[in-house]
């Protein structure tokens, strides 16, 4: 009786294979950053080095099936720049590539990794350059990669803690912060802070991150998401209310922006 061998993908190219699994492009060119973005880890240097790396179908190594597995080949390496990926194999060739090759809708959703903390950090301070619904101004948070990257390696050890990251075609696009509490008679609790960059609102990002948010919090035992929002926050509350968060009251004047005071609701969601 013959033995039938399953290949396996290397662990760190599973986000990469989501990706391509949403991916609906006839071709799609990733820069290797964009790449690395999805990943959250580095290439192997063979990446850089060699084409054969990119085009290669046969064990041992199978980090090929992320793009294999959804139907998707290699047609094109520019090395240490891009890789294009083509359904059609056989009927595409590098030459008839369109330039306008992205898909929108293209994103996965991942924890965060030691190695994104610089890119968070960056796409922090966009946000909050973008509107005044967040907390923090521009510049305010002085949060350095080193700091960020010592609490994610303590935020692991506690295990009710961590940052998901929405990324649309190799860029940051929003995040959510689950930080559950560090005493034991409240690690069942957690607080969401939840947000996604102008540019790529309206796209289904804002309800994919809540979704990835209870269902991380389900796997934790979290049974308790709580919240605040600016009460002229229409967006945000009414994507928590699809959620079914409930409204468990309002602190007055809590917010002051350009001298006008705000109320702020506090909601939460038992799950």
């Amino acid at each position: 009786m013959g033995i039938t061998m399953t290949k396996k993908m290397e662990k760190k190219y599973i986000p990469l294979a989501s990706y391509f699994e949403v991916a609906s492009q006839q071709d799609i060119t990733l820069s290797f950053n964009a790449l690395e973005n999805i990943m959250g880890q580095a290439l192997p240097n063979a990446a850089y080095l060699n084409k054969s790396w990119w085009k290669k179908t046969k064990p041992p190594l199978t980090h090929y099936l992320s793009w294999t597995n959804a139907g998707y080949y290699v047609i094109d390496v520019k090395l240490g720049t891009s890789v294009t990926f083509s359904r059609n194999q056989a009927k595409t060739s590098s030459s008839d590539i369109s330039e306008n090759n992205e898909n929108p809708s293209a994103y996965i959703i991942r924890t965060i990794e030691a190695s994104d903390a610089r890119a968070f950090i960056l796409l922090q301070e966009e946000i909050f350059q973008q509107t005044d619904f967040m907390y923090n101004e521009h510049n305010e948070l002085d949060l350095t990669v080193q700091q960020l990257r010592k609490n994610l390696a303590y935020w692991k050890q506690l295990k009710n803690r961590t940052i998901l990251l929405c990324v649309l075609n190799g860029l940051f696009a929003g995040y959510a912060v689950i930080h559950g509490s560090k005493h034991s008679k409240a690690k069942h609790v957690a607080s969401v802070r939840l947000a996604v960059k102008d540019e790529h609102q309206q796209k289904g990002i804002g309800a994919s991150l809540m979704k990835a948010v209870e269902k991380w919090s389900t796997q934790r035992d979290i049974s308790r998401l709580e919240l605040s929002v600016m009460e002229h926050n229409d967006v945000a509350i009414n994507l928590f209310k699809k959620f079914n968060f409930q409204h468990e009251g309002t602190r007055q004047n809590a917010i002051k922006l350009n001298n006008t005071f705000f109320n702020e609701h506090i909601m939460s969601k038992m799950l």
